[in-house]
């Protein structure tokens, strides 16, 4: 058993690129007629909205859901990429096959940058690992952000991390960070930790790599509250959509898992009765969210926590209901699981595995992400782009258990 086990990791060594190519093309593959057996049919009330403001963009030239009326309450970011390729003749097809293509370039850059950061051995580890965790798929299945904004993150971190950079190459991470923020508007936290890469990586970024990321992250995120501030009149970051969501995690009706089935018709109701437009509707939202929070300190604290353990939960209470199966949670169970238990054994092992300045970075923001969404509500589909990091975490953890594994084996196979 040893010596097979000894024979598959000198394998996985010596022909890293080919398994890597074979994983990325079975992937790509299956994901591209997987997406024509689904056809151009949308099961979920958000892909809708995504393509028809993607649509209407190309019809209307106007950042509308019906061609008429100006909106910002989803962030710009997929639709536009989106409507690039509708503009080339796209269907809805064909964009789940971009979906799959994007998570193929995951899997690339997640690997080169493990290479390059740690071993071959974890870098095709890491790609193993996306494979065996099927949630990415058929999240790429769906006409979600999630994906595109998991290729972009991914592509930042490559980028600053390579061993030869140039201020062209700062001016780029910022540009894709704040392209990445107008996708999924909450990493721009993920800015601000910046500051926590750049001083682990000092040498090879530094104070003024680090200026000029942020300060180009914020001229796609500029322009865009420029756009919203000539229609609304008003300053909108992004999107007009941080209040009800707010509301939707701090409200008397929410609990830990409950996501956007939260009952706040009464809120609806009111903002109805007020006649309020978008971005008032989201002002007054934000409003009674504090004023629940306030008014319940304790109660919103311990729903706080709630949400947080529920971050790293395996199910979700679906509004698709048709969507919801035991078997899609058991599948869940039984590939995050593992990771989350290696994960939480990786940080308990800390002081006899050193980890080194990636690793500790991964487990910060993996962990910091948790943080953030538990103030509004959490998702599995949110957590995806940061999976990403728990799989490289985990990845770079087998390796070097692997490697101890090895040494035993040569110590004892010298001494006997």
């Amino acid at each position: 058993m040893q010596r097979i086990g000894i024979q598959l990791l000198s394998f996985m060594k010596r022909r890293n690129k080919v398994i890597l190519v074979f994983l990325v093309s079975s992937v790509v593959f299956s994901g591209t007629l997987y997406s024509l057996s689904l056809g151009n049919n949308l099961r979920y009330r958000d892909e809708h909205d995504y393509y028809e403001l993607a649509t209407n963009i190309i019809t209307s030239h106007r950042y509308s859901p019906d061609g008429e009326h100006p909106t910002a309450h989803r962030p710009p970011g997929y639709p536009l990429i989106l409507s690039l390729f509708i503009l080339l003749g796209a269907n809805i097809a064909h964009l789940r096959i971009l979906n799959f293509v994007a998570l193929g370039l995951c899997m690339h850059l997640l690997h080169k940058i493990l290479k390059e950061q740690s071993s071959r051995l974890a870098a095709i580890l890491a790609v193993l690992l996306i494979v065996c965790y099927p949630v990415l798929f058929y999240t790429a299945g769906t006409l979600y952000p999630q994906t595109m904004g998991s290729f972009l993150f991914l592509l930042i971190i490559f980028l600053l991390m390579r061993n030869t950079k140039s201020y062209r190459t700062f001016a780029l991470s910022g540009l894709l960070f704040g392209y990445l923020i107008l996708t999924i508007p909450t990493f721009v936290f993920v800015l601000f930790v910046f500051g926590v890469l750049s001083y682990f990586f000092e040498r090879s970024i530094g104070a003024k790599g680090t200026l000029i990321t942020i300060a180009l992250a914020f001229l796609p995120i500029g322009a865009w509250s420029a756009r919203n501030y000539a229609v609304f009149n008003t300053f909108v970051f992004v999107s007009s959509n941080s209040g009800i969501n707010l509301l939707l995690g701090n409200s008397e009706n929410t609990t830990p898992n409950a996501g956007t089935n939260v009952d706040i018709s009464k809120y609806s109701a009111d903002a109805a009765r007020l006649d309020l437009d978008e971005v008032e509707r989201d002002r007054y939202y934000r409003s009674k969210a504090i004023e629940f929070i306030v008014s319940h300190k304790m109660l919103t604290v311990k729903l706080y926590c709630q949400k947080f353990l529920n971050y790293f939960h395996y199910r979700n209470k679906l509004a698709t209901k048709a969507e919801t199966s035991s078997a899609k949670d058991l599948i869940m169970l039984v590939t995050y699981g593992p990771l989350l238990l290696l994960f939480i054994f990786r940080i308990f092992f800390m002081k006899l595995l050193r980890p080194s300045p990636l690793e500790v970075l991964l487990i910060v923001l993996y962990i910091s992400s948790a943080f953030l969404y538990a103030i509004f509500f959490t998702r599995i589909r949110f957590r995806l782009p940061f999976d990403f990091l728990l799989i490289s975490v985990v990845a770079m953890f087998l390796k070097d258990i692997l490697s101890v594994w090895l040494v035993k084996i040569n110590t004892s196979s010298c001494t006997s």
